[in-house]
């Protein structure tokens, strides 16, 4: 009996403490999640603030909603929303603010980290949607497949302008700061609807006194497969003044929501210039260049203002012989404003 007596009192003891544990937790993640609500407030409030004093400045007023023609644009737009991609980052006009850490390793280059802050004030009381905005930008292994001459983004600054559809064409005007050196870009798009796809194309220029010009089209066809997943197609063509030729790519990707807290992506693409050279080809070669495939996992990890994304994948490249480059990308983002 005494053995039994013993044995409950330290079950009790045990589970007593379990759950004092259990709830010291439960208090710290209250905390964190009061702190982070708190300040995704003051972010939504500051930069509420700022569109407000402009706004009497212009005296000018207008409520700029998004609004969806079908469920199938809301699925695509809430899945480029959760992974944060640049086509997300190129058109949303939420105000938020990032804070993106992490690293890329690739068994043919050298290890790169980098530090990203990405910030975005809409003034969507001004009769001509206004944004600010402060950030780098996202790398686009569309344009720059993994060669040895990327390199961590410059922050760039400056002031976005949204103009009224016309003729259902939606107009980005941007001008801003970067590297020590003045740019400006113009980005317009289009939606074009069928029976099972949305056809988005998109046509870019800009102007920089440090790179001279360049100009990308970029076109997106969309079919959602169902409620949390979407196919996508990706055709891409990019000219510079700087670089021979021009640029030329298609990805086929698939996204995968498997909740509000994690996703999954898997993207096949192919990249090529029309007279490109390297050391492995001095001569001026057209054709592919490039074969990769990259699988992303996203996932919020401890809060949902926190998430984690991690990237791997294989370029097979023209610089290298066609000798497999594999690549490991791992991200923390930490996210401020109206989750």
């Amino acid at each position: 009996m005494l053995r039994i007596a013993t044995l409950l009192i330290s079950l009790f003891l045990a589970l007593n403490a379990a759950a004092q544990e259990d709830k010291t937790q439960q208090t710290y993640h209250g905390y964190l999640d009061e702190k982070h609500k708190s300040f995704s407030k003051y972010v939504v409030k500051l930069f509420d603030n700022v569109d407000k004093s402009i706004s009497l400045w212009v005296k000018e007023s207008d409520n700029n909603k998004t609004d969806y023609e079908t469920n199938e644009d809301e699925v695509i737009y809430a899945i480029d929303e959760f992974f944060k991609n640049e086509k997300f980052i190129e058109e949303t006009e939420k105000s938020f603010l990032r804070i993106r850490l992490g690293s890329e390793f690739q068994s043919k280059e050298s290890i790169e980290f980098n530090q990203k802050i990405s910030a975005q004030i809409p003034l969507s009381r001004t009769k001509k949607n206004i944004q600010l905005f402060i950030g780098n930008s996202e790398k686009n292994y569309l344009s720059n497949v993994p060669s040895g001459a990327n390199s961590a983004s410059s922050v760039g600054v400056g002031v976005n302008l949204f103009t009224p559809f016309y003729k259902g064409i939606k107009s980005k005007y941007s001008i801003g700061i970067k590297s020590f050196s003045t740019y400006a870009k113009a980005r317009y798009s289009k939606d074009f609807k069928t029976k099972d796809w949305l056809l988005q194309p998109t046509q870019q220029f800009i102007y920089s006194t440090k790179d001279d010009f360049s100009e990308e089209t970029n076109i997106y066809l969309n079919k959602t497969l169902n409620e949390n997943s979407i196919f996508r197609t990706t055709l891409h063509r990019k000219t510079q003044s700087n670089v021979d030729g021009f640029d030329y790519a298609v990805a086929f990707s698939y996204y995968l929501a498997l909740s509000q807290k994690k996703g999954f992506s898997f993207t096949q693409q192919f990249w090529g210039n029309s007279e490109y050279r390297c050391e492995a080809a001095p001569q001026k070669y057209d054709g592919i260049s490039s074969y990769s495939s990259f699988a992303s996992w996203r996932q919020n990890i401890f809060r949902k203002w926190i998430a984690l994304e991690i990237k791997s994948g294989v370029d097979f490249h023209r610089q290298y012989e066609y000798e497999p480059n594999y690549i490991f990308r791992f991200d923390i983002d930490f996210y401020f404003g109206n989750i």
